[in-house]
């Protein structure tokens, strides 16, 4: 039987990963690039470790050691370019970019300080690791130049970013520690275990995949000035409808009001309780009811028509406003024009 090792089953997830990247039309600009290096950059470097630790191919150990610099940067500032700091991501291209350069830099230089080089992996792993739960505390409204459609998956896979990026850092940790004590000799049975953890973090990434949404609370007092900028928010989307475009975005209704994301999305925040991706999905549900009550479309269709991009994000959604599912609601409303 042919045994494929493990580090190059990571390098065909990788590619996976990269394929999807490239082909979601939704995911633009600066923040496909960036995921698309980081899918290549992975793509080599279990390549790499394959053919040092199953082909015991050690010509590739320099290459090898200096590419975990980059993984790091490379995911955050995805989500940077992503978030309420995109129009800053070119300073901080430029500062994480450099720091990475740098430290690959002292490592080319001085391939021997094996343990200086595993404390600044390390580091790397664990300072980004903490930079994207940052972003994740920060709310869905930080994620402020994706489709609200959008924002809740990608906020799951910051979550699991997170979680790769723990993982990678214990279990770097736990060879750079059998080296020095064992010469090495139970690196296989830590790549196993490494690939064990790996399928509980993507199980625990696909249960939160289930959870419903739930509804924020206000962080702060509301303020006269919040209730203001949410009547008049609800106002435009009544007039234009521009909810039932799944590509809307919170920085796109920000600039149609004339004010700043954070703006938004704090006097949203406060003065109802509930997220923009939650503000605007209302709308979309009360279209939804409305063309279940008026027409025989089927439920997915209607679901499209009211702007939510996914059928499971419209049951969730419709449940959480109307507590029953569209069909159920269907099936008890007054018709109006069936």
């Amino acid at each position: 039987m042919i045994s494929v090792p493990l580090p190059l089953f990571l390098t065909g997830l990788a590619a996976l990963f990269g394929a999807l990247v490239l082909t979601r039309a939704w995911l633009a600009g600066p923040a496909k690039a960036l995921f698309a290096l980081l899918a290549a950059l992975i793509m080599v470097e279990t390549a790499l470790v394959a053919l040092r630790f199953a082909y015991d191919v050690q010509d590739v150990l320099v290459i090898q050691r200096l590419l975990p610099f980059w993984i790091g940067p490379l995911l955050y500032l995805g989500y940077v370019a992503l978030s309420d700091r995109a129009g800053r991501l070119q300073p901080a291209l430029l500062l994480h970019f450099g720091l990475a350069a740098l430290a690959t830099a002292i490592v080319a230089a001085w391939p021997e300080i094996r343990i200086v080089l595993d404390v600044m992996i390390g580091s790397s792993y664990a300072l980004y690791a903490l930079a994207l739960l940052h972003i994740w505390r920060g709310g869905p409204d930080r994620l402020s130049q994706l489709g609200l459609a959008h924002v809740a998956f990608m906020r799951r896979m910051m979550l699991v970013g997170a979680g790769l990026l723990g993982l990678t850092l214990m279990m770097d940790t736990l060879i750079a520690l059998d080296f020095a004590r064992n010469e090495g000799a139970n690196v296989g049975r830590l790549l196993s275990l490494a690939s064990l953890m790996l399928i509980v973090i993507l199980a625990g990434a696909a249960l939160l995949s289930l959870r419903n949404p739930k509804t924020s609370q206000p962080t702060e007092t509301p303020r006269d000035e919040d209730a203001d900028l949410s009547r008049k928010a609800a106002a435009f989307l009544t007039d234009s409808r521009l909810f039932v475009d799944p590509q809307l975005s919170l920085t796109r209704l920000a600039r149609r009001l004339g004010v700043t994301d954070r703006a938004l999305s704090e006097a949203i925040n406060r003065s109802t309780g509930k997220n923009v991706s939650q503000f605007i999905n209302d709308f979309r549900v009360a279209e939804a009811a409305r063309l279940l009550q008026e027409t025989r479309d089927a439920v997915g269709a209607v679901g499209e028509a009211a702007g939510f991009l996914t059928r499971s994000n419209f049951y969730s959604e419709f449940n959480r406003v109307m507590g029953q599912s569209p069909g159920a609601y269907r099936k008890t409303a007054p018709t109006t024009g069936r």
